[in-house]
């Protein structure tokens, strides 16, 4: 008798192996829909994206028959393998967040697990082997999935740094030709103009010098507040201090900056700081650069679960569909809210002015 049920349970093995292999279409119309309802990002796109979602749940479902049959691990590639095939079979890093794949690879299963009822012919199986049958599946799915999205996002996330650093260099080199360098050439020519006046004009001469004197004394000073800028998200000031700093840096004498920050700073993570910080400037610094306006407001809200952080301005503003809602600065920061599993929204019209604002989840403290 216990016989009996072994070769009944791998003989139901086996027709799930069967009907996994057997139904991959109806598999994959369960699956697209599923997607569809949750609203998946991975189903969104063109119909290359579908038909590389389409590859990938095929390979899968292969792979769970396998595992049903006992096939699967004498092919299970080494962790430096799957980074490999996945950079090879996607030429680009992984574009979504990992949430979207886990429920992905979940969806799968279940629809996977959908078929295989239906198809396979399991009704002398105990209600444990059925279940152990599910587990095989979802195990062979999740296991795949969990390898790839952790290369895939490492990879993304090893890119953004590296966008991130070039972005910072440009922005540094810009702020030392804007500042510094232009500083020092007003310094320089006040030097020439007092040489060539010196025994001549006196008194001429002598305003050239403090000019030069004058000058130079702020181009240090601007150098000084560029260093602080720069060690800033190592230091763990305040958010008040450290954005009272950088509008010191960063901001023309004759605009107006107000800076507003409420709630408890203690219940916000060091990095979630470094990186609001790090929107904050680049937002101040679009607001400088293209609005156009006098007056800028940088506000801070803390609350509970969420910290909210805005950039705003009463400048030109602009028409968020062109392509100015598509440059550098703004990816910039729709992209470090992304890291922090944020919202970012831009608000703009011509002539009305602009408002970029960041959201980010915070954990509630025990």
């Amino acid at each position: 008798m216990p016989e009996k049920n072994i070769m009944s349970h791998e003989q139901g093995k086996k027709a799930a192996a069967d009907a996994l292999d057997g139904n991959f279409d109806g598999i994959f119309e369960i699956y697209e829909k599923k997607l569809m309802d949750e609203q998946n990002l991975l189903i969104t796109g063109d119909g290359g994206a579908r038909e590389l979602l389409r590859g990938q749940a095929f390979t899968l479902v292969e792979r769970a028959a396998s595992a049903l049959r006992g096939e699967e691990e004498g092919g299970t590639s080494s962790l430096e393998e799957e980074i490999h095939q996945n950079t090879e079979a996607a030429r680009m890093p992984f574009m979504e967040h990992p949430d979207e794949s886990f429920r992905a690879g979940s969806a799968l299963c279940a629809a996977a697990m959908e078929v295989v009822l239906e198809k396979a012919d399991l009704s002398e199986e105990a209600p444990e082997a059925v279940v152990g049958i599910s587990l095989t599946v979802h195990k062979s799915v999740m296991d795949h999935v969990a390898r790839v999205v952790m290369a895939s996002y490492v990879d993304y996330l090893l890119m953004k740094i590296g966008e991130i650093q070039v972005e910072e260099r440009r922005h540094f080199s810009r702020d030392l030709h804007d500042h510094i360098a232009h500083s020092m050439a007003l310094v320089k020519q006040n030097l020439e103009l007092f040489r060539a006046m010196r025994g001549k004009d006196e008194a001429a001469a002598e305003a050239k010098l403090e000019n030069a004197l004058e000058t130079s004394g702020k181009a240090i000073q601007m150098a000084r507040d560029m260093s602080m800028d720069l060690r800033l998200s190592e230091t763990g000031d305040p958010l008040r201090l450290a954005l009272d700093n950088l509008v010191r840096a960063s901001a023309p004498p004759d605009v107006e900056v107000e800076i507003s920050v409420s709630g408890d700073e203690g219940s916000v993570p060091d990095r979630v700081r470094d990186q609001l910080y790090m929107v904050m400037r680049e937002g101040l610094r679009n607001a400088v650069s293209h609005s156009g306006g006098e007056s800028i407001r940088m506000e801070v809200e803390i609350s509970d679960g969420e910290v909210m952080a805005a950039v705003e301005d009463w400048g030109d503003g602009f028409d968020t569909s062109s392509d100015s809602a598509d440059g550098v600065g703004l990816r910039s920061m729709r992209e470090r809210a992304r890291l922090m599993r944020g919202s970012f929204d831009i608000t703009s019209h011509p002539g009305d002015g602009t408002r970029a604002e960041v959201r980010v989840p915070l954990r509630k403290r025990k």
